[in-house]
């Protein structure tokens, strides 16, 4: 059953761009896990240095070079753990940005149960991805869990892996969970990856809470 963003997706969306709205998002993240000296070498490796006047409209594959230059630094399984944590640290910043857009704050979001709360959640994350990016983002479901699917994926644009790929929307999703749920942790895993050859990056969320 497709559950997609209840908003028309803009019928003139800017094409393969990563918006500066999200991308400063991700610069600010990043230099908040790594610190400005260590993510100023990772910009640079990847091609991607910044200047004064703030992060502009980025390439659409530009997260991957972020990804593929930690991985060169550091090694895959560390750039997993940091993009993981840079997820976790732009759900938060996102939240105070967009949350008046997203309706979040309000009182007949905050008083759903958990359950519609992480689907209604859910559907205003592709609306936001859709309407401010050239990403493709849906949302499907089953008796037991939930699937956020992304046919256009920034993370892993342009690499090849043998796994998935994109811990940083992973760890934005873990993040975003435990605060729709007041802490409540869900199982959260990317099973399908554009990198991997699979037609779209997949990510499910039981229905079932851990704790």
């Amino acid at each position: 059953m497709n559950i997609a963003a209840s908003w028309p997706i803009p019928q003139q969306a800017l094409p393969d761009v990563y918006p500066s709205k999200i991308g400063g998002l991700l610069v600010a993240s990043f230099e908040e896990v790594l610190g400005r000296q260590q993510f100023s070498q990772i910009l640079r490796q990847a091609g991607m240095e910044t200047g004064e006047g703030g992060v502009p409209d980025l390439p659409f594959g530009a997260p991957s070079k972020l990804y593929q230059a930690l991985c060169d630094a550091y090694g895959e399984q560390s750039a997993n753990g940091i993009s993981l944590r840079t997820g976790r640290v732009m759900f938060r910043r996102g939240l105070r940005v967009f949350s008046g857009t997203l309706g979040l704050s309000h009182r007949s979001f905050r008083l759903l149960p958990p359950a519609q709360k992480i689907l209604r959640g859910l559907d205003l994350l592709a609306w936001l991805l859709n309407h401010y990016s050239d990403q493709r983002v849906r949302v499907e479901k089953n008796d037991k869990e939930l699937f956020l699917i992304n046919e256009r994926c920034p993370h892993c644009w342009g690499l090849k892996n043998a796994s998935p790929c994109c811990p940083l929307p992973l760890g934005a999703l873990q993040e975003g969970l435990a605060w729709a749920c007041s802490g409540r942790q869900y199982s959260v895993e990317e099973i399908a990856c554009r990198a991997k050859g699979d037609p779209a990056c997949t990510y499910r969320i039981k229905r079932k809470s851990s704790g």
